[in-house]
């Protein structure tokens, strides 16, 4: 099979050797550590992204291939086989065939490769005695001499050398971000060529790499090109260094100017002092006046030069490098429609083969990322496609049923949002099933039903990045072994990106991808903790504000704030970095110095996350340096930074912050004084049960203790029996409405300070007069009804 489309072929090419190199690595690694369950997940990753990659482009017998490895280590995974020597010959063969169909596929060139014998092998044919006919062509293939072997290594070294000649050339003629082509220096030929067809040998076999693997061009890694990015933030480092040289040349210059103030009066207090002793005496002081006037002059000449020159060099450093900075991102930069476009083709064939028809409609194509995000977010859409084609999309026949169109319509659109780069996939097909999620989850023993009912809608909907996660039953070529969506959550994290799902059962599902637009010199914020700068990346920061004490309230012993009508939880970034208590960091001196808070809020998906800092200090742009090799994974630190001052400043990772949060971070830090112990308590008044819940959800979220009551009679009788703080009540209700319930209220003097607002759909100003005659404090209408104004009433009134 040999790949037509010119662009899809080339992708092909520079892709798939690499995957097939992990999976040989990895399957190396398991074959000495064959418990080791994270390059198992690792081996079934790069094996489910091969075999979609390759039915995208109709490759079919290297999916074929790939499928069945595949079901060899899901085996393995499910514990129903174990790893061998044998089973890894098998795959080791599967993938030598492997390579030799992929260059098949994007050179034309016959393979020789019998898929069909290949594939008995894997399933283990030769063991069983299945296939007599496989036998007898193993026993007839030649093996290949000695010599053949010695000579194919020293032509392999030969070109070898010829590589490593053309890349030394490369580095003094300059890199470019393209591919460049190698010239050979001798033609390398296969003494296996003139075989019409081949089988693998069945036994373990010295892999013959120049068979298969070509130098016709060299791709530059953009972790190299990432490298000389951050060179060139070495560089800003160093520029930013040289701008304080230059502070300390301009305080040296203001110090001579005051040492020539202080010369020029005191030269004439000098001579006249000469003019009355006139003695010889006076001969030496003189002379070491004129010699220290002399001096001082040319230092007054070499510093101004000094500063003139340092100066000039500075703004020419400065230019240089802003250029070579810009030009460097530039080269990074690629339309989405690079990474979009081959997806027409995929979800027209898997539609096809799955009976279903699907329309897809691509939008923002021409919104420019960074390549390595082109690179990363590959995989991640193409298993949201497969997903979403194969779970939620219906077959025309049941959308006909729903009174849906028969052809469905899965939208890709791209943007830009400040500083991250959003990505969208739409359908509007199913829908994702909370219920079932739910079944797959206890029945996969991914959650206990426990943890499952105290679960939120959107911490349900996320169980489907879980290794393993899948809710089919059974196994087919597009899903059912739980590894596709995975994918897509690694992926996204590895670019320190968010992930939101939104479902609406029967309408479609939405896939909200969102990553920062600048990779290697990141925007943060930085805060102090304790007299120490900490960095925080702007793409999950929301705000930044100053509470004062008296507005933080506590629910179920969480202290919380209120932010855009909804109750946020506040912790100290010291507590949650589990940083020593110092000065201001702890109750007591926040207390005395009777100041407001800074508190920088995070937004990280749909969640929210206040902390505390000491101090706002600045934004900046910084060269993020990744973890040492030595540390693997630091909790709550994504890497560090050099700021201009020449400290080192830790990167903070907002993902683990929030991680941090949900575990249950010890706090020790705690207003005592103004922390709100003791909640404000309402008293409800609404007939309608919708409303009523809704209202008691938000004032409850605003830190309010509330009661209810279904019409006027029974909250009349409710507040002669309890203590409430106020009062807000419908109008238009049974038994006794809210007018009469206000008037009924206010004749009792105990209740004549006591706040009453009532919220009703009546918005007359005759029924606004009739309100304020009852003795209602406040009137809310609520066909502009707004949240943000009733708490801000509340708090005013009570």
């Amino acid at each position: 099979m040999y790949i037509e489309d010119d662009e899809l072929r080339d992708i092909y090419k520079s892709v798939t050797p690499e995957r097939v190199q992990k999976l040989e690595g990895a399957l190396m690694y398991l074959e000495k550590q064959p418990h080791d369950t994270d390059k198992l997940e690792e081996f079934l990753r790069e094996a489910h992204t091969l075999k979609g990659d390759s039915r995208m482009l109709g490759v079919t017998d290297v999916e074929t291939l790939v499928h069945q490895m595949e079901d060899c280590m899901v085996g393995v995974k499910q514990g129903e086989r174990v790893i061998t020597s044998d089973l890894c010959d098998r795959l080791y063969h599967g993938l030598d065939a492997i390579r030799k169909l992929i260059d098949e596929a994007v050179t034309g060139k016959t393979s020789g490769i019998n898929t069909f014998l290949v594939l008995a092998q894997l399933m283990g044919a030769e063991q069983n005695g299945n296939s007599q006919e496989q036998d007898n062509t193993l026993q007839q293939m030649p093996t290949v001499p000695e010599a053949l072997v010695t000579e194919d290594i020293n032509l392999f070294e030969d070109l070898f050398e010829s590589v490593v000649k053309q890349q030394e050339s490369l580095v003094g003629g300059g890199l470019e971000n393209k591919a460049v082509p190698v010239t050979h220096k001798k033609e390398i030929t296969s003494p296996l060529k003139s075989q019409k067809s081949e089988v693998i040998n069945p036994q373990p076999t010295i892999h013959n790499q120049r068979e298969t693997d070509s130098f016709d061009s060299i791709r530059v890694d953009s972790e190299k090109l990432d490298n000389l990015i951050r060179q060139t933030g070495e560089l800003n480092i160093t520029k930013g260094r040289i701008s304080r040289r230059l502070n300390d040349i301009e305080e040296i210059f203001q110090l001579y100017e005051d040492w020539t103030r202080d010369n020029l009066v005191n030269r004439s207090k000098f001579q006249q002092l000469e003019q009355e002793l006139d003695q010889p005496s006076l001969t030496p002081f003189h002379k070491f006046w004129k010699r220290a006037e002399q001096r001082l002059e040319k230092l007054g000449d070499l510093v101004s030069h000094l500063k003139f020159d340092a100066t000039e060099d500075n703004n020419k450093l400065e230019s240089i490098t802003n250029e070579l900075e810009s030009g460097l991102q530039n080269l990074r930069l690629l339309p989405l429609s690079t990474l979009f476009n081959p997806f027409n083709r995929m979800v027209r064939d898997l539609g096809k083969q799955q009976g279903k028809e699907i329309n897809l409609v691509i939008e923002g194509g021409e919104t420019r990322a960074d390549k390595r995000i082109l690179e990363e977010m590959k995989d991640p859409l193409l298993h949201i496609f497969r997903n979403a084609i194969d779970h939620g999309i219906e077959t025309p026949t049941e959308r006909e049923k729903l009174g849906k169109p028969r052809t469905a319509t899965i939208r890709l659109r791209g943007y830009q949002s400040g500083n991250n780069i959003g990505i969208e996939v739409l359908d509007d097909g199913r829908g994702l099933d909370i219920e079932s999620i739910k079944r797959t989850a206890a029945r996969r023993s991914l959650c206990t039903p426990e943890e499952l009912a105290k679960m939120t809608k959107d911490q349900l909907q996320s169980l489907i990045f879980t290794s393993g996660f899948s809710t089919r039953m059974e196994v087919t070529e597009l899903s059912g072994r739980g590894m596709g969506l995975e994918v897509v959550r690694i992926n996204v994290e590895r670019l320190k990106g968010s992930i939101q799902v939104e479902s609406t059962p029967g309408m479609g599902c939405e896939f909200r991808l969102l990553v920062s637009a600048n990779l290697v010199i990141p925007s943060v914020l930085l805060v102090e903790i304790d007299h120490i700068p900490y960095a925080i990346p702007l793409e999950f920061l929301d705000t930044v504000m100053l509470v004062s004490r008296q507005e933080i309230f506590a629910i179920e012993g969480s202290q919380t704030i209120n932010f855009e009508g909804q109750p946020v939880s506040v912790f100290w970034l010291a507590d949650l970095l589990e940083l020593p208590l110092n000065a201001p960091a702890s109750a007591a001196a926040i207390n005395s110095t009777g100041k407001t808070i800074p508190c920088v809020i995070l937004k990280v998906g749909t969640e929210r996350l206040g902390l505390f800092v000491d101090q706002l200090i600045d934004r900046q742009e910084v060269f993020l340096k990744p973890q040492s090799k030595l540390l693997k994974r630091v909790r709550n630190i994504s890497g560090a930074t050099i700021l201009p001052d020449g400290q080192v400043c830790m990167v903070l990772n907002a993902q683990d912050l929030c991680k941090s949060v949900q575990k249950g971070g010890k706090i020790t830090t705690v207003i005592e004084d103004e922390l709100v112990t003791t909640k404000s308590k309402l008293l409800l008044v609404e007939d309608s049960i919708i409303i009523r819940t809704q209202m008691k959800r938000l004032l409850e979220g605003a830190g309010y203790e509330v009661t209810i009551a279904v019409d006027g009679l029974e909250g009349y009788n409710k507040l002669r029996t309890g203590h409430f703080d106020a009062v807000v009540s419908d109008v238009e209700m049974p038994n006794l409405n809210g007018l009469e319930l206000t008037a009924k209220i206010r004749q009792h003097p105990e209740y004549s300070e006591l706040p009453i607002l009532l919220v009703t759909t009546l918005a007359k100003e005759t029924d606004k007069r009739r309100g304020a005659e009852a003795g209602a404090n406040a009137y809310l209408t609520k066909g502009d009804f707004d949240q943000k104004v009733l708490i801000q009433t509340l708090k005013q009134l009570i």
